[in-house]
C-alpha cells in the first residue's frame, strides 16, 4: 500500500531551487512516481517496500499540488508551498513555545500569515514509540501561523521565519526537531560521539546499564506519565516551569492545582537513564532526527548547550563541531548551521550559570573554525534566575540577520556581534576597540527586559591589573565609533592588564552595534 513519510502532508513547505528527496513505502518492487510543477520523478520500492526519489528542483510557489502514484494507488497532497525550509533543533529554549513568549499577546493579534508554516516532530525517545500512544494528536502535521495555532510554534523559529518571510516575500517552513533538557550527544550517532571526544557520555551510559533490571526499567518506564506526554501544552507542571516562577510561587500554584509539592517525591517521576531515556547518547538521533532526514532544507537553526554545561562542558568544544559534521553527513550536504550562544544565567533549579562560561567559549570556537556556521549573540537578554528567557524575538531576529548575510547573499546586512579586538591602557583610562561596530557602537541605559545597567556602564565588564580586579562601580564608560573608553582613577598604565567581557555566569551586556546586536563574550590581555 502506498504511503509517504510523516513530513509529506497537505500544507507542507518544500525547499526551492534544489533537488529534494521524497520517500515512503509501497508494495515491494512497485514503481512509484512523484509529480509537481510539471516535473515527474520515478523510482521503485525495494524488497522491503521502501522507496525514495529525488525531485525537482522546484521554483518558489505559494500553492501547489503533489501527486504520488504507484499502480492503482494515488496520493494527492494539496496546498503545498515551495520556499525556504529550516530545521529548528536543540533543547528547551528552541522548543520554547510561543505560549510562553513575553510578546505572545501582541503577536497573536498580527500573526495571521499563510506563508509561515511549522511542522513539529513528536517527542519520542525510541523507535516505535510514536505508534504506542496518541503522539500525532498535536504534533506531526503542518500548521499555519494563525492566532489559534501560534501558541504551539517554537518562539525562536517563529520570529526567525517571520523576518525572512517579510523580507523576501517567500513561503518559509520550519521543521521542529528538539527536546528540552537534552545534551548534544543525544542527537549524534555513536561513532561521532566518540570522534567528538564524548567517550565519557558513552562510558557513563554503559555503566548505568550494568546493574539495570531491564524488566523493572520497562515497567517503570511504561508507568511514568512523563514518558507519555503526547501534548506538551497539557502539562501543568511544564507550564509553571516555562512561564517562570519562584519556588514559593511554584508551591502555591501546585496547591491551586490540587497537588501538594511539599509532600510529593520529585524522584518518583524522574526518568532513569536507560535504553529509552531521551538523554541517552545517540537516542534522539535515531528516534527523531533520522525520521525527518533528509527532508529538503536550506539549513539548521540550533539553540542548545545548557545541559552539556551541567554535565561535561569540558568536551563541548570538540563534541559540538562533531555533531554538526554528523548532521551534514546524514543529509549528505554541507548544511548551513546557525546557532545561538546560550544566555547569561546565575541559577535556575540545579542549573548553575558559572558552568556555562566554557560552553559559550566552545560555541565561539565553533563559529570561528567550522565552515558555513554563524552564531547569534544574546548577552543582553538573559534572566538571572530563569534558564528560559521569555523574550525570543531578539533571538529569532539575530538568527535571521545571519541567514540574510551568510545564506541569502545580503552582504550589506550586519549580522555579527561586536567583538573585542584589542585594548590600550593609559593612566586613568582603558580603550577597548571592537570589530563589527557597523556605523558605530552605543551603550543603553536598559536592556530588552527593562533591567537597568546604566548608560555610563558597560555591563559584564571586568578589568584586572596585576591580577587584581578593579572596582567597576567607580568607573565610567562611553562609546565612540568602534571604541569604548573606560575611565577610572584606579587604572594604571604600564602594568599587565586583562579585560574580560561577559566571562561570568550572570551579566547583562548593554553595548550594541548599529544593527542592535550586543557585544559577545571576550577576554583580551595587554
Amino acid at each position: 500500500m502506498l504511503k509517504t513519510a510523516l513530513l509529506f502532508q497537505d500544507h507542507m513547505t518544500l525547499q526551492r531551487d534544489k533537488e529534494i528527496p521524497v520517500w515512503g513505502t509501497a508494495d515491494p518492487g512497485a514503481s512509484v512516481s512523484v509529480s509537481l510543477q510539471g516535473k515527474t520523478s520515478d523510482t521503485a520500492a525495494d524488497s522491503e517496500g521502501k522507496w525514495k526519489v529525488l525531485c525537482g528542483p522546484f521554483e518558489t510557489s505559494f500553492r501547489e499540488e503533489m501527486t504520488i502514484v504507484s499502480g492503482s494507488d494515488k496520493i494527492i497532497l494539496g496546498d503545498i508551498q515551495v520556499g525556504e525550509v529550516w530545521l529548528a533543533g536543540g533543547q528547551s529554549n528552541m522548543e520554547f513555545h510561543m505560549r510562553y513568549d513575553a510578546d505572545m499577546a501582541e503577536e497573536k493579534k498580527i500573526c495571521q500569515n499563510d506563508n509561515i508554516r511549522f511542522f513539529d516532530y513528536p517527542e519520542v525517545s525510541y523507535a516505535g514509540q510514536i505508534d504506542e500512544a496518541d503522539f500525532l494528536s498535536q504534533y506531526g502535521f503542518w500548521r499555519k501561523a494563525e492566532p489559534d495555532q501560534l501558541e504551539r510554534f517554537s518562539a525562536v523559529a517563529y520570529y526567525f521565519a517571520k523576518d525572512l518571510q517579510r523580507k523576501y516575500n517567500i513561503p518559509v517552513g520550519i521543521v521542529g526537531c528538539n527536546w528540552g533538557g537534552t545534551p548534544a550527544c543525544a542527537w549524534m550517532p555513536e561513532d561521532m560521539v566518540r570522534e567528538g571526544g564524548g567517550q565519557i557520555y558513552l562510558d557513563e551510559y554503559e555503566k548505568s546499564l550494568r546493574n539495570l533490571d531491564l524488566q523493572e526499567y520497562e515497567r517503570n518506564f511504561r508507568n511514568n506519565p512523563m514518558n507519555w506526554r503526547t501534548d506538551q501544552l497539557a502539562d501543568p507542571v511544564g507550564d509553571l516551569m516555562m512561564f517562570g516562577c519562584t519556588p514559593e510561587e511554584f508551591q502555591k500554584k501546585m496547591e491551586e492545582l490540587g497537588a501538594d509539592a511539599s509532600e510529593s517525591d520529585p524522584a518518583e517521576f524522574q526518568p532513569v537513564m536507560g535504553p529509552k531515556y531521551e538523554r541517552r547518547p545517540c537516542g534522539l538521533y535515531e528516534s527523531m532526527l533520522k525520521q525527518v532526514a533528509p527532508y529538503g532544507i536550506r539549513g539548521v537553526i540550533w539553540y542548545q548547550g545548557e545541559t552539556d554545561g551541567d554535565c561535561h562542558p569540558e568536551v563541548y568544544k570538540t563534541l559540538f563541531p562533531a555533531m554538526i559534521r554528523s548532521w551534514r553527513a546524514l543529509w549528505k550536504e554541507e548544511l548551513l548551521f546557525l546557532f545561538v550562544q546560550i544566555a547569561p544565567l546565575e541559577q535556575w533549579m540545579d542549573c548553575c550559570g558559572k558552568n556555562y562560561v566554557e560552553i559559550r567559549k566552545a560555541q565561539q570556537h565553533a563559529a570561528e573554525t567550522v565552515p558555513d556556521t554563524g552564531m547569534a549573540v544574546i548577552t543582553d537578554v538573559g534572566m538571572q534566575f530563569d534558564i528560559h528567557p521569555k523574550k525570543k524575538q531578539p533571538v529569532g531576529h539575530r538568527l535571521a540577520l545571519l541567514a540574510e548575510n551568510k545564506v541569502y547573499g545580503d552582504g550589506n546586512v550586519l549580522c555579527e556581534a561586536p567583538s573585542l579586538k584589542e585594548i590600550q591602557v593609559e593612566e586613568g583610562k582603558v580603550v577597548l576597540t571592537f570589530d563589527n561596530a557597523g556605523d558605530g557602537l552605543y551603550l543603553t541605559e536598559n536592556v530588552p527586559y527593562g533591567q537597568a545597567v546604566g548608560k555610563e556602564t558597560l555591563g559584564g565588564l571586568q578589568i584586572f591589573q596585576n591580577g587584581q580586579e578593579l572596582k567597576m562601580e567607580k568607573m565610567k564608560a562611553a562609546a565612540r565609533g568602534n571604541q569604548v573608553i573606560v575611565t577610572g582613577a584606579e587604572i594604571r598604565s604600564s602594568v599587565p592588564t586583562q579585560v574580560r567581557l561577559a566571562q561570568t555566569g550572570w551579566y547583562l551586556v548593554n553595548l550594541y552595534n548599529s544593527a542592535g546586536i550586543p557585544a559577545r563574550p571576550a577576554e583580551v590581555n595587554t
